[in-house]
């Protein structure tokens, strides 16, 4: 009769540990093919990442700009950790991020993901039309309606992730990684943490912050939870090959395998609608704001080339012309 009572109390045994497996990326039994088995909503039809199909992405005029505020250059003390997952920055809360019907954020944290292994060079979890970029940024917000992110990461409309994608430019570094990328050494192993004395945020994302793609989706990361609005600028970051080879290669996870390919696959998109504050031009690769009417600022750039060339012109006509 003993093993008619033990075997039950190891069948429990063994699915408690089932359901206390921490989530991985590594292909095995914590792998995101299992994750809904520990979190069901990871099983959701409001999944993120997704694949922005740009011929199918929808316009909507009343899309305005992101207001970022204390994005910029800040001092102080900002934590760095390597999570067993990736590296995290905690963010002060003066980070604030504003959209065009006034629904205001709160950032909470940022973070990367990247590919990295042999098989897998690239590892972004957004893809443009079936194209996955080297890494991806995410910056983590919660409402500001909500007291506190503890509070809001379970409230239906509770979260928001302002995203880019990164992409490789060999012939320059991005300086504004340095300062970041250096401190890697300090926090190689799972656990690890250290202090940046300042953070710049806005320089660490694209040029273009106007530009964006946004749905209704999800964490990407369990549990899963679909009450995220998602904000994908439209322009990239620009790093060196060194600076990406840096992230993909240096940290090391629980089980001392190095971090690579920390990215989950798209999602179906099912019912959901992706729109944009801008339209796509397949012909000419050309975004039209709705805001700004292609980039006022390239526009004003060229005037005033025009203008200078026009004058020089006039001043050479008024000095050879002569007049009866």
């Amino acid at each position: 009769m003993r093993p008619l009572v033990v075997l039950p109390y190891l069948s429990l045994l063994l699915l408690g540990a089932l359901a206390a497996h921490d989530w991985t990326y590594t292909k095995g039994p914590g792998d995101e093919t299992h994750w809904h088995e520990a979190y069901p909503t990871c099983g959701g039809d409001r999944q993120s990442p997704i694949d922005v199909q740009r011929r199918k992405v929808q316009y909507n005029p009343a899309l305005g700009a992101l207001n970022l505020t204390g994005y910029s250059s800040q001092n102080g003390s900002f934590s760095m950790i390597n999570n067993g997952h990736t590296v995290q920055i905690n963010l002060p809360h003066t980070m604030r991020m504003t959209t065009a019907e006034g629904t205001e954020y709160i950032a909470q944290q940022l973070h990367f993901h990247w590919g990295g292994e042999a098989r897998e060079v690239s590892g972004s979890e957004h893809t443009i039309d079936g194209i996955r970029y080297p890494a991806e940024i995410h910056v983590v917000h919660y409402n500001s309606k909500y007291e506190s992110f503890d509070v809001a990461k379970d409230a239906p409309d509770g979260l928001a992730v302002l995203a880019a994608l990164i992409e490789i430019k060999d012939y320059q570094e991005n300086t504004y990684y340095s300062d970041f990328i250096s401190h890697l050494t300090n926090v190689r192993y799972s656990g690890q943490s250290t202090t940046l004395d300042s953070f710049d945020v806005q320089n660490m994302l694209p040029a273009d912050l106007q530009l964006y793609y946004t749905y209704g989706g999800s964490l990407t990361t369990p549990p899963c939870t679909e009450n995220v609005r998602w904000f994908l600028l439209a322009d990239t970051v620009q790093l060196s090959k060194a600076q990406v080879g840096k992230l993909e290669n240096y940290l090391v996870d629980d089980h001392h395998k190095i971090i690579q390919s920390i990215y989950r696959r798209t999602q179906p998109l099912n019912s959901r609608v992706v729109e944009a504050n801008f339209v796509y031009h397949p012909n000419y690769q050309l975004a039209l704001s709705s805001q700004l009417l292609l980039n006022t600022r390239w526009i004003d750039k060229k005037l005033d080339v025009m203008i200078s060339f026009m004058e020089v012109l006039g001043r050479r006509r008024g000095r050879y012309h002569r007049y009866p």
